[in-house]
């Protein structure tokens, strides 16, 4: 995964997404927000917050 030079390579990453994207492998610390109501297509590995 390629990331910002000042992103701290053991930190946390919060994925925003719609629920309409491919299948993710996230091999760090993570978790998933998504509009209330969406799910992913995948079963998650990281905890999943719904937004209003």
């Amino acid at each position: 995964m390629l990331g910002a030079d000042d992103f701290p390579p053991g930190a946390p990453v919060l994925l925003i997404t719609d629920g309409e994207c491919d299948v993710l492998r996230v091999r760090r610390e993570h978790a998933f927000l998504l509009p209330r109501g969406a799910r992913l297509p995948f079963a998650p590995r990281g905890p999943v917050f719904e937004m209003r």
